[in-house]
């Protein structure tokens, strides 16, 4: 059994992520820059019905579920669906954080301070080795998703027969658990294998799920502790947020909604890098905990210089 990591990976982790915090602030305005040209279309066709109609006012004075459910329901309606434009560019920042992970982990496995050059060096060498992981990991989450029908199937069955209500939904909170625990525990795997791949250099990817998989296998408690709680932080902060934004703000303040609903982001971007810092500290103490050191050797005791030749013959 090798010796446990430090257990300040927690508070380390985020010190690290503050101490580059630069990749977050690039993070969060390309974020805010796609989100922007991906809802711009559908702002633009809500401008004009909420400036001259009167019901307008029962969602731009707060916010009615059925005034929105009316406004959905009309056929000229300017919201819909989120359509090309929103799935194209969650799909380029999907991209781009696939391309950024490779610098983003060689700067906190390494602690250095990277250079443009050297960061974007990182990003395109581990670029390809990661997209074979998002294959891997898309096939991995089949069987999940699976389960998850069938738990699906298994619910509307105990809804249809039992006499209670609440048994089919008992039923589903605890099947939801499980899924979140599994989907927890393979995110993690892969992401271990993403850290192996930087700190070891490791080019093929089947070998570094393998690792992970022993690591998770000897260290499961440990990691997945580490990753829940920086989760369990990121959902009260943000329920916190979302309870603030909806009953605590005036409707009409609509500067101070923005910057709360960017602040929850900025924190959310945060605990993900967060984890990722906190994988990258605890694999390097791991090694570092693995290297066993050279036995103790006595030194060797002194031998009698020899006789010269001379005085041997004297």
């Amino acid at each position: 059994m090798r010796p446990a990591p430090s257990p300040k990976t927690f508070a380390s982790g985020a010190a690290l992520v503050w101490r580059w915090q630069r990749i977050l602030w690039w993070i969060f305005i390309i974020n805010l820059a796609l989100a922007y040209w991906a809802t711009k279309g559908m702002a633009e066709r809500a401008d004009w019905p909420l400036s001259h109609s009167v019901a307008s006012g029962r969602l731009v004075n707060g916010f009615d579920l059925f005034a929105l459910a009316e406004l959905a329901g009309q056929p000229d309606t300017p919201i819909e669906q989120p359509g090309p434009a929103v799935f194209h560019y969650s799909f380029i920042f999907a991209i781009f954080m696939l391309f950024a992970t490779g610098g983003i982990l060689a700067t906190y496995v390494f602690d250095a301070k990277p250079t443009t050059t050297a960061f974007f060096e990182a990003c395109g060498h581990h670029f390809w080795r990661f997209f074979r992981l998002v294959i891997y990991l898309l096939l991995a989450f089949i069987p999940i998703g699976i389960f998850a029908v069938i738990c699906r199937m298994i619910r509307n069955r105990i809804d249809a027969v039992s006499n209670s209500p609440r048994s089919a939904d008992f039923f589903f909170i605890g099947a939801l658990l499980i899924i979140l625990l599994l989907s927890m525990v393979l995110r993690l795997w892969f992401d271990m294998a993403q850290v192996i791949a930087v700190a070891e250099d490791e080019t093929r990817m089947h070998r570094a799920l393998r690792r992970a998989a022993s690591l998770l296998a000897h260290n499961l408690g440990s990691l997945l502790w580490l990753y829940l709680r920086i989760s369990l932080l990121a959902w009260i902060v943000f329920g916190l947020g979302l309870y603030l934004w909806m009953f605590r703000l005036s409707p009409l303040s609509t500067t101070a909604a923005f910057l709360l609903t960017q602040l929850m982001l900025i924190f959310w971007i945060a605990a993900r890098l967060w984890q990722r810092a906190c994988e990258a500290l605890w694999y390097r103490q791991y090694q570092a905990a693995s290297v066993t050191e050279p036995a103790y050797t006595p030194a060797p005791s002194p031998e009698p210089a020899p006789i010269p030749y001379s005085t041997a013959m004297n």
